[in-house]
Order: structure tokens, then C-alpha cells, then sequence
């Protein structure tokens, strides 16, 4: 959403959980809000994930014209609610995870969906926003849908459940464009944030790792981008790419002109034609105190741990030639200790930007038993 690497605004060290008084500072602005700068209609409907704890915070305050969706980090397909152990409590709080904002932060949870699908809920309320849009406006849909992320539930008629009622319902939303006679001039855009979690069943070969580590598997995924209008069907593009590109990349379909936004390129040339106008060579995977990695052509180095957990790997240094080895499976850093001095420099140099870590402990303040069985907002506005 900002542009920037999560290390330049504080999020480096995870994301933010229920009853979390935190959320990604104000000072930079979300693509929604630049979006809207543009004279676009911003709807968002599903996962927010960035904070809810203060008005501030909320997706009606941060560009959104529109939200549907749940504010924290996972909650049941069905039920819609979000189950925590809270270490203070020795027990399990739970609570609604399911809202509604029409605007400037008012926030109303949604008690009656108890029993619908996520997957199929948010693709109902997708299309009916665009039922409601002003065709002479553009607009800027974000769908993010909770699946295929824990918990692992689905509906008994689909075969792969989760991954094939998302397939389904993704070909709905399409046809609705279609008879919409909206189709022709949007542009698709399907995209993943990590790779997947072993212990639910997902597997990321060939590539090493996980989600919440930084080896490829936890971190390199696949998008496809369709648009009738400027794109040729069938074509492919591997050149690098980072998520922090899309805020750049997407304003630029828009028709704006940009180089660049914060820490990410404009890459819509390169997508459409497959001709590069401007080039990535290299990007930060993380930094952070526990670990860090980055990529720089060919190569990637990683100092300290892969993962969140405190390990003897602290204090060492990997290096990667990816291009040739894509798995991670030999670690050549002894054998190029002037590249590894090169990276160590350049890692060195990034750090001098690395923004204060805004994450916080949960605070009971935030309970769902607090606000009639619902994670709702506000509680935290006015703290520091």
C-alpha cells in the first residue's frame, strides 16, 4: 500500500495481530489515497491487515471509499470470527472480525453473515459496490480475499476446496464485468503476498522455505496481469519484480506519468509490451534485527536468521547465486568473500534508513468482550 519497504516504515518485524494498538504510520500515504488524489472511486473489500486500533487507522480514513471486509490478520471462513490466545487470560478470546465503513472511519460489524462463505460473501459484495458505482468515475477495486490462508476451511462441494471456490468465484466477479460492460477497460490484476505454510498442508517446491521466512519459497510468488485492452494474451515476464513496484505500476495505469514511488519502479511498460522502460536490479527482502536479506542481480545475501525464531544462525552470512540456483541449495559466501563484502556494504548502507519498529504488545484494551462480541475500533485512539 505505501510504496515502501516494510523496513522504512516500521513493519519490518511481522504483521500486526488482534488486539494490537499499532498499525502503519500515517505519514505515508496509502495507494488508495493516491488513487483518489486521481479522481478514482477506492473500494475495498476483505483482508485490511495495516491496523485498526485507531480511526486513523481505519481503510474509510486511509483513501477507501468503501469497506467490507475484516481488519486483522485471519477469521473463520464462516463464522467470521477471529480466535486468539491471549498469554494474560490463559485462554481463548474470541470475537466478530467482520465490518462494514460507508466513509470517515464508521465502522458497524456485520452480525448477520454467520453461515456464508468468505470467499463467496466478498465476491457478492464486490460486485454489488459495482452495481452501486458512478460509471462516469474509474475505479479501483482491492478484492483481497482471506483464502487460501488458515484456517482451513471450505465448502464440501469443491474438490481443493478453498483454492477452487476462490477459481470460482474470481470467474464470476469476470463475468460480471463482462455484462457489466465493464470488461474491455479494467485491468486484472491477481497477485499473492507469500508463499505458502507447510504446516497447513501448502508446499512451495521447488524453492526452499516458507511463508515467515526470507528463503525464496517464503517470499517469491506468481501474478498474472490481464487486460484485454493493452495486454496480448499468453505472454510471460521474469524480469525481477518487487511488491513495493505496484504502487508506481498502478498509478501509472492511470495514465500518470512516474518513474518511481518511494522504494518501488514503474513496471506497467514492461507488463504490457515486455519491453523494459525502467529496470530492477535490486531489492530488499527484510531488515530487521533478527535477520536480513537482499538481492542484488544475480546474488542474494542473508545475515542472521531466516525466520522469526532466535536460532545460532544470528551472526552468520549466506550467499546465493539465484539465477543458477534458484532452490538455495549451495551457499557460496566462503568462496566470494569480495561479493559478500560488496552486499555487506551496501546492507550497511540501507540500514541507515530503517524506521523504528511500530509493532506493540496486545493490549486487553482491544478485547471483543469489551465491544458486544466484536474486534471493533477506537479503543486505542489518543495513545501515543
Amino acid at each position: 500500500m505505501t510504496g515502501y519497504y516494510p523496513f522504512r516504515v516500521g513493519t519490518q518485524a511481522g504483521v500486526f495481530l488482534h488486539m494490537e494498538p499499532a498499525g502503519v504510520p500515517t505519514m505515508f500515504p496509502f495507494l488508495s489515497e493516491n488513487m483518489r488524489q486521481l479522481d478514482y472511486s477506492t473500494y475495498l473489500v476483505g483482508k485490511w491487515h495495516l491496523g485498526y486500533c485507531k480511526k486513523e487507522f481505519l481503510p474509510t480514513n486511509r483513501g477507501f471509499d468503501y469497506f467490507y471486509g475484516f481488519y486483522g490478520p485471519q477469521t473463520g471462513y464462516f463464522n467470521h470470527s477471529a480466535d486468539q490466545y491471549h498469554r494474560e487470560l490463559k485462554r481463548v478470546v474470541k470475537g466478530l472480525d467482520l465490518f462494514e465503513e460507508v466513509g470517515n472511519g464508521k465502522s458497524v460489524p456485520d452480525f448477520s453473515q454467520n453461515g456464508v462463505y468468505s470467499t463467496d460473501l466478498f465476491t457478492d459484495v464486490a460486485m454489488s459496490v459495482l452495481d452501486n458505482h458512478n460509471n462516469t468515475k474509474p475505479f479501483f477495486m482491492f478484492l483481497s480475499y482471506q483464502a487460501v490462508h488458515p484456517p482451513l476451511q471450505f465448502v464440501q462441494s469443491f474438490i481443493l476446496g478453498m483454492l477452487t471456490a476462490m477459481d470460482f468465484a474470481i470467474g464470476r466477479l469476470v463475468e460480471y464485468l463482462k455484462t457489466a460492460n465493464l470488461y474491455e477497460n479494467t485491468v486484472i490484476v491477481f497477485t499473492s503476498d507469500n508463499g505458502g505454510t507447510s504446516n497447513f498442508g501448502a508446499s512451495n517446491a521447488p524453492l526452499r522455505g516458507e511463508k515467515d521466512t526470507i528463503w525464496e519459497g517464503g517470499t517469491k510468488t506468481t501474478t498474472f496481469v490481464h487486460s484485454p485492452k493493452y495486454i496480448e494474451e499468453g505472454g510471460t515476464r521474469e524480469m525481477m519484480f518487487h511488491v513495493v513496484d505496484w504502487h508506481a505500476t498502478i498509478l501509472s495505469i492511470t495514465g500518470l506519468e512516474i518513474d518511481s514511488y518511494g522504494d518501488g519502479i514503474n513496471q506497467w511498460e514492461y507488463i504490457k509490451t515486455g519491453r523494459p522502460k525502467f529496470r530492477r536490479f535490486q531489492f530488499v527482502y527484510n531488515i530487521d534485527n533478527h535477520g536480513s536479506a537482499i538481492r542484488d542481480g544475480d546474488y542474494k545475501l542473508i545475515v542472521g536468521n531466516v525466520d522469526r525464531k532466535m536460532s545460532k544462525d544470528k551472526n552468520r552470512t549466506r550467499l546465493f547465486r539465484i539465477s543458477t540456483d534458484p532452490t538455495e541449495s549451495k551457499d557460496i559466501a566462503r568462496n566470494n568473500p569480495k561479493i559478500v563484502r560488496r552486499l555487506l556494504a551496501k546492507l550497511d548502507q540501507l540500514k541507515k534508513f530503517l524506521h523504528k519498529n511500530v509493532r506493540k504488545p496486545l493490549s486487553l484494551s482491544g478485547s471483543p468482550e469489551r465491544f458486544n462480541g466484536s474486534y471493533s475500533s477506537f479503543w486505542c485512539d489518543g495513545q501515543a
